[in-house]
């Protein structure tokens, strides 16, 4: 079971850096972010690997070394969430973030969705035990509050 995540963005720089969801089961599961409060200026930006980067987009010098790998190669999508919205991210599929915070307050579920007669990947069985130990602690230094979660059934 992958336990479904209350994860609260209400610290300055509060956010995620640039990741790719690991893949714990075969098929993949499918990684859902809803939203249910965002008064933040969070922004939830994703890389599409099949959109080269125009040639004529050029950086900021506020640009990181993510960031400015992320230029090279594609171009940047971004949308600020709103209550009540859902994001649907196939597990390994598209690398993606949230910038960090600087107003305001975001509240989140996480869950992951397996589908029916999926096997664990054999390499993540420690992975999934310990998942939730070692993302509550960096969740709780992100967002100064400790985080629920809930088994999903």
């Amino acid at each position: 079971d992958i336990p479904i995540e209350v994860r609260v963005y209400e610290k300055t720089g509060a956010g995620m850096g640039w990741h790719i969801d690991d893949i714990i089961y075969h098929p993949e599961q499918i990684e859902v972010v809803f939203t249910l409060e965002n008064t933040s200026d969070c922004r939830t930006m994703w890389r599409p690997h099949d959109q080269p980067l125009p040639s004529s987009q050029q950086m900021s010098n506020n640009d990181d070394h993510d960031s400015r790998r992320e230029h090279q190669k594609y171009e940047l999508q971004s949308t600020q969430t709103t209550p009540n919205s859902a994001l649907i991210i196939k597990a390994g599929g598209v690398e993606h973030k949230v910038s960090p915070l600087t107003v305001g307050k975001r509240t989140i579920l996480k869950m992951a969705f397996v589908r029916e007669l999926a096997v664990m990947d054999e390499s993540m069985e420690g992975h999934a035990s310990h998942h939730n130990n070692k993302k509550k602690a960096q969740r709780r230094s992100k967002s100064g509050k400790g985080v629920d979660t809930m088994k999903r059934r």
